[in-house]
């Protein structure tokens, strides 16, 4: 079947009912166009870019038009670069969380009681803090201090008790302490 005298709303009709040839083909009218788009408001990253454009047309599927095809709009474009709009904002949001929570994590373990003053640690020496300490050490801290999870968030997440993650996390912070304090004196 030729898809390309179908219109967007009959690819979009055929795409919800499990057609994915016609998926492929709204694929192919957009994809390059929103690609270009996403291109140069991501810092010009080409894998970025791809990913996010997967990420429209994912959201795309999960959209209130898809679960409703035939009451959609004619034309896809104006939903598409909505949608793209969004997973843009979506991921500088996500990306300035990230680094928040890194700046957080890395001076996690500065000038505090608990460390007797541990100085700013480097990428490098913070890593090598990482490994000295459990996987399930390690896993609680990088939740907390890298991804910004609460402690009820991670007890949620992992299936345990906040007292197992507090703990956890006391004693992979106490054995970081001290695997990276003799590190420290000697640099």
């Amino acid at each position: 079947m030729n898809y390309a005298s179908f219109t967007d709303r009959e690819l979009f009709i055929r795409t919800a009912a499990g057609d994915q040839q016609a998926f492929a083909r709204l694929y192919t009218r957009y994809a390059r166009r929103l690609t270009a788009y996403l291109f140069e408001r991501c810092g010009k990253d080409k894998g970025l870019a791809k990913d996010l454009l997967q990420q429209v047309f994912l959201q795309l599927l999960e959209s209130k038009a898809f679960a409703n095809p035939n009451e959609g709009p004619d034309r896809l474009d104006s939903l598409l670069y909505s949608i793209s709009a969004n997973v843009l904002k979506n991921n500088f949001r996500s990306k300035s969380r990230r680094q928040k929570h890194l700046d957080k994590y890395a001076t996690t373990l500065e000038p505090a009681a608990k460390f007797d003053g541990l100085p700013r640690l480097s990428p490098a020496l913070l890593e090598q803090g990482l490994q000295s300490i459990s996987v399930q050490q390690r896993e609680v801290v990088e939740l907390r201090f890298k991804d910004g999870l609460t402690i009820a968030e991670i007890s949620e997440l992992l299936d345990c008790s906040a007292g197992t993650v507090k703990s956890r996390m006391h004693y992979g912070l106490q054995k970081m302490a001290t695997t990276l304090r003799p590190k420290l004196h000697n640099s």
